[in-house]
């Protein structure tokens, strides 16, 4: 059985490793992006015009956390399973976007009902 060396295992190495910094630093931008649109929306209470903490105590953490922990999951599942870094980004990238979507779609205001 013959076995191929790579030239430089280590810059291999790098690359893995900045390319997970990158999805994650990515994916926390768009959390904290997708909150940020969000937020002042949701700020407003509903009951005697108090603010909604929930918005700042679990909400922003909650993007946030997750906008970094999906596409860095969409990388190392990426990373395993193909070699070409054009299959990872566009992994990672789709993997945004969707969190994107998701996200500003589960605080999307709320429709008025018209009466018939």
């Amino acid at each position: 059985m013959t076995t191929t060396r790579r030239k430089h295992p280590e810059a291999e190495g790098r690359a893995e490793t900045t390319g997970g910094c990158l999805s994650a630093a990515l994916g926390g931008a768009a959390g904290l992006g997708s909150w940020a649109v969000a937020a002042p929306r949701r700020w407003p209470g509903e009951f005697e015009t108090s603010p909604n903490w929930s918005v700042l105590y679990l909400d922003f953490p909650a993007m946030v956390l997750l906008g970094i922990a999906l596409p860095l999951l969409a990388w190392t599942v990426a990373a395993r399973t193909t070699s070409s870094p054009a299959l990872r980004g566009g992994a990672v990238l789709l993997t945004t976007t969707l969190f994107v979507a998701a996200a500003l779609g589960w605080y999307a205001p709320a429709r008025t009902a018209t009466p018939l």
